[in-house]
């Protein structure tokens, strides 16, 4: 551009859009000589920025959604970049004229995690900031909540953990948009206190804006910087927004609050994003004022008054979770946003189909913060000089950007409204959780089907669009436009291992699974055919690998144990083949192992491990004394040959002679020809007794006859302890595992059978376990 562009009635720039984005690019325009028109209500009605808390931060707003995409972390590099401009923008807005920090309105930003909301939310995106911030080594010390001084929430929302992060500031909105509008009219910008109705248009390009009150403006150059507003004047130039996905309205609520006490906190205090929106967050607006925020609720079009649900959400909030003395602080004023979201969820940067108009918008919290980054770079465009981003990604006729698959969409969407009812303090009974979770989801597939059957909105256009039917026509308008043009989107057939593993682990822990991401990891290694600490997590899975991890996955959410799922247990370091057919060994028993064989004397001890089950008892004695003769006896046919092929299998390992016989410890009979003669018996019965509830893993999917036991859950260590007083030669040791609240029992029952020195054992976690004695003199 340059000034013999200009004419008498016209400018080299029109931006339409006086909030912290047009008014930005205003003044950079400006400065290198242009002529700019800035079109905007003075008292900009429905505006983002007038509302918001302007924080300048982004490790801040991380969350695992952000950076598990392409998209997302394209949009984080824009804000790694914008961080690092803001000084210098605010020496370059004040002019000379004010102390560029005096719209600073905090000192760094802490970040608490608190007992509100859930943890595959809240806690998650805690982990996520802390990660990013150690990845691009952005200064920050971990805190203790305790040590927070303005901090003194309800305990019932009290802190779990905190970090501070010392570079992330915050501004007086109302007096960084003031401080704008001054730098520009000093650069000579003309100022319009009006609302653009419509672009002009001729031959391909655009030439102006028709202002609400009639004039025209002319411009070769025009800028859509008005946020959600901006949709209105794309509308008016019939066909151009086919395949620009729509703005909608984030509309948010926000309060100015005088506390009580007439106190402040130096930093910003704020939780992670969560529920489909920011985090709550309190920043210091000068003395004994404070900024608390904010809401966000997606809205077919824009609100201008505030809705009592929402702003008494906030209140409720701010006071319960940040500082108990709000509630008897008074409200000094409540300001409504309407952020512009996209009906793909990401920002609208760049030229649109129509020559010389351009669309610049953010997304959600992020339009203030990109200001002068977005500003410099679009002045340099609009110059004709060379760009130094890359915003192809985010031009604004483009196919929807998905980012994440369908599935994980829908498993994020029933997720955020789960949170969003903990947030609200919602009373289900306990178990009720994971019937909601359960119940949603096919509900939201449905739904996401309903809009469109190959393309996915975001997580919160799912959810809301299903109050607004609206938005539905608009998604399916834009959705068959995109297909016209260009086809269905090709759906990843090979996704990585990362993104199949980080869905398993979010259904494994609805499922309530105890260990879900190990367990996520151990699946994908079986289906890789690897150890799970040698996966390449950036690999890419076959279409058949995936089908076969999903399966693998949705068993596991059965509660089908991952023993029985990868066919492999392990005791000590020998890996045995286990079917439903036995009991899967555990790492208590290895305890048992090493206590017995340090009591039993000889190098060739004769052994015999009664209840053997996959004979991994057996087998792990065999394997740790070479000389040993050891007999496996399992009542179950089943168990005998699952035995018998695992000493195949581990004959290079199991150095001892190791047999496996059918037969019943109850038998009085049973290897008579041993009697008297046996250095060692083991054995794991079944001891839980028949009324105990135990989990699924044991109770619905592992055979009964290996794990119940009578009333008491003593009737087959009884067998056991009686076979083993006649087996055992005198000194012969025996060592056996029980339930853990039966211990006095079981010693009484093994010392009543002619045994001595009986000493009980805890397992790993510290539990009694198991009881090993000698066989007293006959």
């Amino acid at each position: 551009m340059n000034d013999s562009t200009a004419t008498a009635s016209g400018f080299d720039a029109i931006v339409v859009g006086n909030g912290s984005l047009g008014t930005s690019l205003a003044v950079e325009l400006a400065g290198r000589g242009a002529s700019v028109a800035l079109i905007g209500r003075r008292a900009r009605p429905f505006a983002a920025s007038s509302a918001a808390g302007a924080m300048l931060g982004c490790f801040g707003e991380v969350t695992t959604g952000l950076l598990n995409n392409a998209h997302g972390a394209a949009k984080f590099e824009l804000d790694l970049r914008a961080k690092d401009v803001w000084p210098e923008w605010l020496e370059t807005i004040s002019d000379g004229a004010a102390d560029p920090r005096d719209i600073l309105t905090a000192k760094g930003t802490t970040v608490i995690l608190n007992t509100v909301g859930t943890g595959a939310i809240d806690s998650d995106n805690y982990e996520a900031i802390r990660a990013t911030l150690d990845k691009h080594a952005e200064p920050y010390e971990t805190v203790d909540p305790e040590d927070i001084g303005w901090l003194d929430p309800d305990p019932n929302s009290r802190p779990l953990k905190a970090l501070h992060i010392p570079g992330e500031h915050a501004v007086d909105s109302g007096r960084l948009l003031r401080r704008l509008e001054a730098t520009a009219v000093r650069r000579g910008v003309e100022l319009f206190d009006a609302q653009a109705a419509s672009v002009v248009h001729e031959g391909g390009r655009a030439r102006g804006v028709v202002l609400d009150d009639g004039r025209t403006l002319t411009a070769d150059k025009v800028v859509l910087a008005s946020g959600v507003g901006a949709q209105g004047l794309v509308d008016s130039v019939p066909g151009l927004g086919d395949r620009i996905p729509r703005l909608v309205a984030g509309y948010g609520v926000s309060a100015t609050v005088s506390t009580q006490d007439g106190t402040a906190p130096e930093s910003v205090i704020r939780t992670p994003n969560r529920a489909f929106a920011c985090g709550l967050h309190i920043v210091p607006r000068g003395m004994a004022r404070v900024y608390v925020g904010a809401t966000n609720i997606i809205n077919p079009r824009p609100l201008a008054d505030p809705v009592m649900r929402d702003l008494l959400f906030l209140l409720e909030c701010s006071h319960r979770q940040i500082r108990r003395n709000l509630w008897s602080s008074s409200v000094a004023g409540v300001q409504v946003g309407n952020r512009p979201v996209s009906l793909d969820g990401f920002p609208l940067l760049g030229e649109t189909p129509l020559s010389g108009l351009w669309m610049m918008t953010g997304t959600y919290r992020d339009g203030l913060f990109l200001s002068p980054l977005l500003a410099q770079e679009f002045a340099r465009r609009l110059h004709g000089e060379t760009p130094e981003l890359d915003l192809e990604i985010f031009t604004p006729e483009r196919r929807p950007l998905e980012g994440v698959s369908r599935e994980s969409a829908i498993d994020t969407t029933v997720e955020h409204m789960l949170a969003t009812g903990y947030e609200h303090h919602w009373h289900v009974p306990t178990d009720w959780q994971e019937y909601l979770g359960a119940d949603l989801k096919p509900l939201y597939t449905d739904w996401a089907d309903r809009i469109d059957t190959d393309f996915t909105p975001p997580p919160e256009l799912i959810a809301s669009s299903r109050l607004h039917p609206k938005m539905v026509e608009w998604m399916r308008t834009y959705y068959a436009n995109c297909r016209a043009k260009w086809g269905a989107p090709v759906r990843d057939d090979a996704p990585s291992v990362r993104t199949k593993v980080e869905w398993a682990r979010e259904v494994l822990t609805t499922a309530q699974v105890w260990t879900p991401k190990q367990d996520a990891v151990a699946l994908a290694a079986h289906v890789l055919a690897t150890g799970p600490d040698a996966i390449d997590l950036d690999a890419e899975l076959t279409a058949e690998q995936s089908d076969a991890y999903q399966a693998l996955v949705s068993r596991r959410a059965d509660r089908v144990p991952l023993e029985y799922l990868t066919g492999r247990a392990k005791i000590f370091d020998l890996e045995l083949e286990v079917n439903e057919d036995v009991f899967i060994p555990r790492v208590h028993s290895e305890a048992m192992v090493s206590d017995a064989l340090a009591a039993a004397d000889g190098e060739r001890p004769r052994i015999v491990d009664l209840c053997t089950g996959s004979g991994a008892i057996a087998l792990a004695l065999g394997a740790r004394r070479p000389g040993a003769v050891v007999t496996g006896v399992d009542l179950s046919a089943a168990a005998v040959a699952c035995a018998r092929g695992n000493a195949r299998r581990l004959a290079g390992q199991v150095p001892a002679a190791v047999d496996f016989v059918r037969g019943d410890a109850a038998d009085p009979a049973l290897l008579a020809e041993l009697d008297g003669t046996v250095d060692l018996v083991t054995a794991n019965p079944p001891y839980v007794p028949d009324r105990l509830v135990i989990p699924a893993e044991w109770a619905v999917h592992q055979p009964a006859e290996a794990i119940y036991a009578g009333w008491d859950g003593l009737d087959v260590l009884r067998s056991v302890v009686t076979a083993a007083a006649r087996l055992l030669k005198s000194g012969g040791v025996l060592a056996v595992e029980h339930y853990d609240a039966v211990v006095d029992e079981v010693v009484d029952i093994v010392t009543a059978a002619g045994f001595e020195a009986v000493v009980s054992h805890t397992d790993h976690d510290g539990f009694p376990r198991y009881v090993v004695a000698r066989r007293a003199g006959r």
